[in-house]
């Protein structure tokens, strides 16, 4: 089964949730739940203490390692955002704390809007 790891990460805060392969939610970090307050849930650090807890959440829903395992388990990786945890999130994944996550990686996708053309913006506010 393909598990869903989505990583949302904004200017003011990173949110990782990770999900089963029909879409419901297995469990879920954020800065603020890491205990980050403020304007400390949008620093590197916060991005990387999400991205260690879910995976000890990944491993845990992996459960003990079954070579029999009739179904290989596998995860997709969604990116979302400019912000700093997203870059906190690839650099958990490729340290110490990302090796028994790594080999179930078989997709990696960037989920990041991107405003091409569109409506015209509203004009600058002079005061």
């Amino acid at each position: 089964p393909k598990y869903r790891l989505h990583c949302h990460s904004s200017r003011n805060n990173t949110i990782v949730t990770f999900t089963r392969p029909n879409g419901n939610t297995v469990a879920w970090a954020s800065g603020g739940r890491c205990k980050f307050k403020k304007g400390a849930r949008a620093s590197y650090e916060a991005g990387y203490n999400c991205a260690v807890t879910m995976f000890k959440a990944i491993l845990a829903e992996l459960g003990p390692y079954d070579k029999e395992r009739s179904k290989p388990f596998q995860l997709e990786l969604f990116f979302k955002g400019f912000g700093e945890g997203r870059e906190a999130m690839k650099t958990a994944l490729l340290g110490a704390e990302g090796t028994h996550i790594r080999p179930l990686v078989c997709r990696i996708t960037d989920r990041t809007p991107l405003k091409i053309g569109g409506t015209r913006s509203k004009k600058t506010r002079r005061v």
